[in-house]
């Protein structure tokens, strides 16, 4: 089977909390955030992919990993290549992580069925309020949108790892969004613990929208945020992450 990818990075230490992770980057997204730093990704740019191919290069350096992270993109745009991927990967004796950014519910609800979700890391843009998630995400109209990412928070409640991200690109956000947003996850979860991330934005060559370039937010100013997100939202792990590395708030 044939997948369209991006990139592969044989060990982070950044994309699943805690954990050393394989990364895949699926190439192609139905969203288009203006301030998204991975245009050709969007684009679906790339390259067609055995899945055998990458489950040898996954093979020879399980040693090192805990987790096989699939991210994008959308990888829930290609979901027959998505599940092999899983599946061949819990052959080999490794968790599975999914970074999604929540909009495909059908595919997320497949996966939980089959027990095919160890850790599952979503963007949550900002509050979902479809006319402040239409901004962010670069859409006319994000009602459709705003009701497809509150069914898939119902499908991650049964999940035990959950790592829920918001990157803060201060023309877009308030930290009062971000509360707020938080707040709502808390709530589509059913108050199941999570673990939160404060993501600084840093803008790279390939910027959608290159008036982003300059928005920047500093690793002190996202700490000092994070203190309010986690006094606020009621979340008790909360963690703030930059160029700096990553770092848990207290």
């Amino acid at each position: 089977m044939l997948v369209k990818i991006g990139n592969l990075v044989d060990l982070s230490l950044v994309d699943v909390l805690f954990h050393p992770a394989f990364v895949i980057w699926f190439s192609g997204c139905n969203f288009r955030c203006p301030w998204c730093s991975a245009a050709s990704l969007v684009r679906g740019e790339g390259e067609l992919v055995e899945i055998d191919d990458i489950v040898e290069q996954i093979d020879r350096v399980k040693f090192l990993v805990d987790y096989v992270q699939v991210t994008g993109g959308e990888p829930t745009l290609q979901p027959e290549a998505l599940r092999e991927i899983f599946l061949r990967v819990k052959e080999l004796g490794l968790k599975t992580s999914l970074d999604t950014n929540a909009s495909r519910p059908e595919v997320i609800e497949e996966l939980v069925r089959e027990g095919l979700i160890d850790h599952l890391a979503t963007d949550l843009k900002t509050v979902l309020i479809a006319e402040k998630y239409a901004k962010v995400i670069g859409l006319r109209d994000a009602r459709e949108v705003v009701k497809a990412i509150k069914r898939s928070y119902r499908a991650f409640r049964e999940i035990d790892f959950i790592e829920i991200r918001t990157t803060f690109v201060p023309s877009l956000l308030t930290l009062e969004d971000v509360i707020a947003a938080v707040r709502q996850a808390r709530e589509l979860l059913g108050r199941r613990e999570f673990y939160y991330v404060l993501q600084q934005f840093f803008p790279f060559e390939e910027l959608l929208d290159p008036n982003f370039k300059d928005v920047l937010v500093s690793h002190e100013k996202l700490l000092e945020m994070g203190k309010r997100v986690k006094e606020e939202s009621g979340v008790e792990r909360v963690f703030v992450r930059s160029k700096a590395g990553i770092e848990e708030v207290f």
